[in-house]
């Protein structure tokens, strides 16, 4: 299975999301968090992810007899190659953008119908888009300075002074016609 298949299933992309936010997650945590998704299911998805190491058990202990597994996130793995995007067919890459956008408007969606308009600015709430006019030099230094931006905050853990934001960003080319 192709990396992207993979990883931009709606299910597994939820999975991977909420174990990201930095700290290890059970299996029943992750299902009370998703909510909507039956266990079965969740078992399922959690087993790929788990089989093709984009999830790792941290930590093990025994409650009740049985053992609870505590997982997270192997970061490293979650990068698609340059060349895996370039063989992946257009029609392909028209359902993983669909997905992702689902999901992200699953999370807006969300934060918008529990936090009031006036919370936005100071929770940093915002949404835009503007054409940027750029030399190829000047564009690959923009997506160099924000790469490196988003890298150094990902390693920030998460503290009772850290809110977590979920970034959303892509560019589109205009070709001119």
């Amino acid at each position: 299975m192709k990396k992207m298949d993979l990883l931009l299933h709606p299910v597994r992309m939820r999975i991977v999301q909420k174990l990201l936010l930095g700290k290890p997650l059970t299996i029943a945590q992750i299902a009370e968090m998703l909510g909507d998704i039956p266990q079965a299911t969740l078992y399922r998805h959690m087993k790929l992810l788990l089989d093709q190491h984009h999830i790792e058990v941290v930590e093990t202990r025994k409650v009740a007899g049985t053992e609870e597994r505590f997982f997270m996130v192997k970061s490293d793995s979650l990068e698609i190659s340059e060349d895996e995007v370039e063989l992946t067919a257009p029609e392909d890459h028209v359902q993983h953008f669909s997905v992702y956008h689902a999901n992200l408007f699953q999370h807006v969606t969300s934060y918008l119908t529990n936090n009031s308009p006036q919370d936005y600015k100071q929770e940093g709430f915002a949404y835009w888009n503007t054409p940027l006019h750029l030399t190829d030099t000047e564009f690959q230094e923009l997506t160099q300075t924000i790469q490196a931006s988003i890298e150094k905050a990902f390693q920030n853990e998460k503290t009772p002074d850290r809110s977590t934001r979920t970034f959303a960003g892509m560019f589109i080319p205009h070709k001119e016609k």
